[in-house]
């Protein structure tokens, strides 16, 4: 036993001064006997070739506990010592010890972010050093200003903004990360980005309605409660009920693939554990080790939610109303198919299948020899932890036992993929590239660096805040951006963030801020129409399909000119019981957060023209240059919304300074969050007094480099 002591190393040996001691990584006698009954036998292969036959007892995503199975002798082994294929067969295959991890006290306190954040970026540097690079300078504070505005909140800081940080927080990078997560902005630029990855639509899959507008704002609450991370994907992935029953509304996950569930489980594993199964779906696949078979064991857990039907009581309204709808020679046909739709899209989606059977029958579809068209299988985890669906078990419940395999932190993929896609987030290159194609080959840039953040995710509580508050508090997010062309993403070992245009989102809700500085209170978010269709829900949920028709029958009778649009009607026959909704009057509707503009923002919009996604694949965003997007600027947006707009903000408040070095510092500190250097303002004072030459000073820089990228 003290042998076994001296070779186990701790766990967190690499995390400094945790808030709590943890000796939940000490494995003792009886364990050691446990896990090796359970482990076993396999070979391991180190990078000169050298083999060891044995079993591994413990894997920590850095090393491994590996017991010698001719002398049962134990080595801690670093797993980059080891062959690839043993390095991904062991990733694979042994759950990690994540779930080791003392929990931190949260909000994290200003010494633990600051202790965390040093030893990242210790690790940071020391892989420059072996790669003999050296780190970029620090930035100066108006550039840091600009860089936390556009990463946390997705637009520039106006002009008290901006004051503000020169008297409050100047100096304290910290207070100004502190206040920007915590701020409304935040939430709608993380909703932006998991509306991307998640392909969220306002029109989800062929309804009538703008069904997605319910699935958009649940993803924006649960952002803004700061629902952990492994808690939100179960709410998903466990989703059950009727879809506008209050607290279902995550069943918008499976309604956005309604009538694909292959699909929706191949974009379930792509986008939560990084691996691509697609081409599984039709045949064994080419690149990768996964069967066509494995990929329906996987598909059994969430077999049944192609339909996305809701309770079966709904369902029959929605029949009975049709029928009913048909019968009937008197009433307006064509109306009353139109209410029939809005049934359908209020009342009758949802699931109610007992969170899944976990079973899936194989269609003529499946093509390989280990299994026939007509086979019934359980459903089976691909990769560790070991889960499968028993024969036999009654209400197996195998969506919500999928939704917690997926989110476990004993999962070899789960945490390594949200913690590589926030680090791309803050510094624009993933630690693994792609994010979503691990196999057996992929390496992260900087190993070490990786698993150090794993742990911190865990130690969280997958916290996605506190985990971007450390990475945002790094030295590395200081760095100034490198320029220069790299060999590529896999190799880039940041030495500063790479240079990065602004997305679509952050291009146009900073151009909105020129116009309404106040663009993220709550006067300039416009009303959700989902609440017309939660009312139609409220006021037929537990009425008869004759109740339903009879009452429409009447209105289309009463009424001069009806509306065919069910949300509406309901809105009139509240309305005159008194119990009205009136939606806000919202001056300039269009000029918005781009979260409130529309998913996807419509063809031709400055969004979409800069690269907006449109939402039909996972991450669809591009930052590709065109044409009609210098138009747009040069002769379309700014001009007319902002140069020629004397009630935008920054117009108006440009017009209150008389002087002409007060104007151009305005000028430049409003657009492009810096002060003018002198050279500039000499040569722009020439220029200030000219008819409207403070507006051609802002038109120009409006349209620089400078202001759609992130210095």
């Amino acid at each position: 036993m003290k042998t076994l002591n001296c070779l186990i190393v701790g766990l967190l040996v690499s995390l400094p001064a945790w808030t709590k001691e943890s000796n939940a990584d000490k494995i003792n006698a009886e364990e050691l006997k446990e896990l090796s009954m359970q482990r076993k036998v396999v070979k391991i292969i180190s990078k000169d070739g050298k083999q060891l036959e044995g079993k591994v007892l413990e894997y920590n995503g850095e090393s491994v506990l590996f017991q010698r199975q001719t002398d049962l002798q134990l080595f801690r082994l670093n797993l980059e010592v080891l062959a690839q294929q043993s390095q991904r067969m062991i990733k694979d295959n042994y759950m990690t010890a994540n779930y080791n991890v003392p929990k931190l006290e949260r909000p994290l306190k200003p010494e633990t972010i600051k202790k965390l954040a040093s030893y990242a970026d210790n690790l940071v540097l020391e892989k420059l050093r072996s790669e003999k690079q050296r780190p970029t300078r620090d930035v100066d504070d108006y550039t840091f200003m600009r860089r936390a505005y556009l990463k946390i909140i997705g637009r520039i800081p106006n002009k008290a903004e901006i004051d503000e940080f020169k008297t409050e927080m100047r100096g304290n990078k910290l207070k100004l990360i502190n206040k920007l997560l915590g701020t409304e902005g935040y939430v709608s630029h993380q909703l932006n980005y998991f509306a991307d990855i998640l392909r969220i639509q306002d029109k989800l899959n062929n309804t009538n309605i703008n069904s997605g507008l319910r699935y958009r704002e649940f993803v924006r609450n649960e952002i803004r409660a700061n629902t952990p991370f492994d808690e939100f994907v179960q709410k998903l992935i466990a989703a059950d009920g009727a879809y506008y029953e209050p607290g279902n509304e995550a069943i918008g996950f499976y309604l956005r693939d309604r009538g694909m569930p292959l699909d929706n489980l191949a974009n379930t594993v792509q986008v939560f554990l990084g691996t691509r199964l697609e081409c599984a779906m039709c045949h064994d696949h080419p690149f990768d080790k996964w069967t066509q078979k494995q990929f329906y064991e996987m598909s059994a857990f969430t077999d049944g939610v192609s339909r996305v039907r809701g309770p079966q009581a709904f369902q029959k309204v929605v029949g009975d109303f049709n029928k009913l709808a048909q019968k009937d020679g008197t009433a307006d046909t064509g109306a009353l198919n139109q209410y029939r739709n809005y049934l359908r899209d209020i009342l009758g989606y949802g699931l109610a299948d007992d969170l899944g059977k976990g079973t899936i029958k194989l269609t003529d579809a499946f093509m390989e020899d280990d299994a026939k068209p007509g086979d019934v299988l359980q459903a089976k985890a691909i990769f560790a932890p070991p889960l499968k669906i028993e024969q036999g078990t009654k209400l197996p419940q195998s969506r919500k036992q999928f939704s917690e395999w997926i989110t476990a932190e004993s999962n070899p993929r789960f945490t390594t993929v949200i913690v590589n896609r926030l680090w791309k987030r803050a510094f624009g290159i993933g630690l693994i590239e792609p994010l979503d194609d691990m196999n057996d080959n992929t390496q992260a840039s900087n190993p070490k660096l990786l698993a150090y953040l794993e742990k911190i995710m865990a130690s969280v509580d997958y916290d996605v805040k506190e985990f971007m508050r450390v990475l945002y508090s790094m030295d590395l997010f200081t760095r100034e951006s490198v320029k220069d062309d790299h060999k590529g993403v896999e190799t880039f070992y940041f030495a500063g963030p790479p240079l990065q245009r602004m997305t679509g989102e952050q291009i146009w809700d900073s151009l909105v801020t020129l116009v309404y500085n106040n663009i993220d209170s709550a006067e300039r978010v416009p009303s959700n129409y989902d609440e017309k269709y939660q009312m139609v829900f409220e006021r037929y949920k537990e009425k008869t399909a004759q109740e339903i028709f009879d009452e429409l029958k009447k209105y289309l009778a009463e009424t001069e000119k009806p509306s065919r649009n069910l949300a509406e009607v309901v809105t009139q026959l509240n309305k005159a019981e008194g119990i009205g909704y009136e939606p806000k009057k919202l001056k300039d509707r269009d000029m918005i957060r781009s979260s409130y503009v529309g998913y996807p923002a419509r063809g031709g919009h400055l969004i979409r023209q800069f690269g907006g996604s449109d939402k039909a694949l996972i991450e669809n965003s591009n930052f590709e240059a065109t044409t009609p997007q210098v138009l747009n600027m040069l002769n379309g947006f700014v001009e007319q919304k902002i140069i020629k707009n004397k009630n935008a903000d920054f117009m108006q408040q440009m017009a209150q300074e008389k002087r002409e070095t007060g104007k151009i510092e305005d000028i430049f500190m409003s657009i492009l969050n810096r002060e003018p250097t002198s050279k500039e303002m000499n040569l722009l004072k020439k220029y200030i007094d000219e008819t409207d030459g403070a507006k051609h000073i802002a038109w120009i820089l409006m349209n620089s480099h400078e202001f759609i990228f992130i210095r």
